[in-house]
């Protein structure tokens, strides 16, 4: 939870950053050139930097998903020992 407010802090900040920065600017990559305002440029930079921080954690996500899905089934199959073996104990002569 603390996370998410710190994120829409951050995106606040970003957005009253960007609006303050209106003026137009020349974007130039290898031979593409393109004139467009500095609030768009700020905002998709920022937007294409947190896609990439997305998809760059999507193996972590996936990695953690697989082994809490391995763990809960473990637990399962503990538990059903644990039931088995209190039934046991209870039916001792």
């Amino acid at each position: 939870m603390t996370s998410l407010f710190v994120a829409l802090g951050l995106a606040i900040l970003i957005a009253v950053f960007a609006l303050q920065n209106t003026f137009p600017v020349t974007v130039q990559f290898l031979i593409w050139e393109y004139e467009t305002s500095l609030v768009l440029v700020i905002l998709s930079s920022t937007a294409i930097g947190a896609a990439l921080s997305a998809l760059a954690s999507l193996g972590t996500r996936w990695r953690h998903t697989r082994e809490t899905r391995a763990l809960l089934a473990t637990l399962e199959e503990e538990r059903k020992r644990i039931a088995a073996l209190e039934r046991r104990v209870r039916d001792m002569p």
